[in-house]
């Protein structure tokens, strides 16, 4: 690698001298001359070099070498320096070290030759400890600066992992949630009692701190509380048109800037941060409607989102499974209310023909309660044989419609004369048979 080297100095001969055998000390060196101060200033000023060799006398008009050195180190603290000095100007040679020079030279006091193999010697000397350490600088910058970089990149995927475990720890705490609800909602039957812990469930999630579960009344088209914890239904009445709750379609989430610059909310609930309003279907309408708000979060998280939307679900799932219910309930009765207006006697029975039900008029003409009844049989009632029984069901079963005329053991022993109709038929995929009778005479 080159060494580029300023020699300053006013003799011309001396700088010709220093190009000649510094050229051939070393051939890396690189040599640029200046004779004057001024010249040297401005090839310092627009060049880069290893080394500077200066003269101390550099003419009667002229700053001295040790002028230019102080204004080099200004500058530049580390450049090699090296000075020249006279015979008897050692307060020179002080002075230069004590400026910063790197070394020192009297003129005249060796050969030619040698003084500028000693100068050779230093500046590659001065040289290259220079290049080490800059080197050595550079190579400790650089891993410092991979240091500090691997180092943010540990943080920022420790912040991540921290991050990712916290998401996935409130995810598996939302997922809890809804099963808990799940497993709570199957106990429970009155709508009422549900919806209420469906709100106190929704607002154990982090950042909910209030909130309402509002039914839809078909008649009016207004909202019904059912269960609130800071939210009215006067709120939600804002979000819907004239259409009433009917008209609130799709979820709806409002941020904290929403909030603030919407002119339907109301100066009371412009201290929440962040809104949810969700619709529950049912039957493709708008049958009830979760709210709920935080005063700490800027906006609702997607994972509180989907979380929200589930246990939405739930409640129509919830409500789906009551009506159904219901209906099976009304069914039942009505059927029960058919049954027990037949003027004739009807007995169901299972499998083993152990009865399980039967209307009011057989209750009577049997002379049993709802609770005795399940202690007989049919073959009891009807006087039917072991071998006539297999008979029976395995006909019946078959899906044959079986004629009886066994007479019927009535209360207090009575016979009771009847024509009676078996048939089979499926009650929870277990078969069972129905016994009609007709009764022709009694004893």
């Amino acid at each position: 690698m080159k060494i580029r080297v300023l020699v300053v100095d006013d003799d011309e001969d001396l700088l010709f001298l220093a190009g000649k055998f510094l050229a051939k000390e070393d051939g890396r060196f690189e040599l640029v001359s200046a004779n004057t101060d001024q010249e040297a200033l401005q090839k310092l000023e627009e060049e880069e070099f290893d080394a500077i060799v200066c003269d101390h006398h550099l003419g009667p008009h002229s700053m001295t070498g040790l002028d230019l050195l102080e204004w080099v180190r200004e500058g530049n603290p580390t450049i090699p320096f090296i000075i020249f000095t006279g015979r008897s100007q050692e307060i020179v040679a002080i002075r230069a070290l004590n400026l910063g020079a790197d070394y020192y030279l009297k003129k005249g006091t060796d050969e030619i030759k040698d003084l500028f193999g000693d100068i050779a010697h230093r500046i590659v000397t001065e040289v290259e400890s220079r290049r080490t350490e800059e080197a050595l600088s550079n190579a400790y910058e650089e891993l410092e600066r991979k240091v500090e970089e691997r180092t943010e990149e540990l943080q920022t995927m420790n912040e991540q992992l921290v991050n990712e475990i916290d998401e996935r720890k409130k995810v598996e705490d939302a997922l809890i949630l809804q099963r808990e609800l799940g497993n709570i909602l199957c106990r429970t039957g009155n709508l009422n009692d549900a919806l209420d812990i469906i709100l106190k469930t929704a607002v154990r999630l982090e950042g909910v701190d209030c909130g309402g579960i509002y039914l839809a009344d078909a008649r009016t088209g207004k909202f019904d509380l059912s269960s609130s914890k800071g939210i009215s239904a006067h709120f939600l009445s804002k979000f819907s048109s004239d259409k009433g709750p009917a008209d609130i379609r799709n979820p709806l989430y409002l941020s904290s800037h929403q909030i603030q610059t919407s002119e339907i909310v109301e100066d009371q609930y412009k201290d929440l941060t962040s809104v949810a309003i969700i619709p529950v279907h049912f039957e493709d309408e708008t049958v009830a409607v979760l709210s709920l708000g935080s005063h700490t979060y800027e906006k609702t998280p997607t994972r509180d989102r989907h979380t929200l939307e589930a246990i939405v679900i739930q409640i129509a799932a919830y409500m789906t499974r009551v009506k159904a219910e219901r209906t099976i309930i009304e069914n039942q009765l009505e059927l029960a209310n058919v049954f027990n207006s037949l003027k004739d006697m009807f007995i169901v029975a299972n499998s083993e023909l152990k009865i399980l039900s039967a209307n009011t008029i057989a209750l009577e003409y049997l002379g049993l309660t709802k609770e005795n009844l399940k202690e007989k049989t049919v073959g009891e009632i009807y006087s039917i044989k072991k071998d006539e029984s297999d008979s029976l069901l395995s006909r019946t079963l078959s899906g044959m419609i079986i004629h009886l005329d066994n007479p019927i053991k009535g209360k207090d022993g009575k016979a009771l004369q009847a024509n009676t109709r078996v048939v089979s038929g499926k009650r929870n995929d277990d078969c069972i048979l129905y016994f009609v009778s007709r009764l022709t005479y009694v004893q």
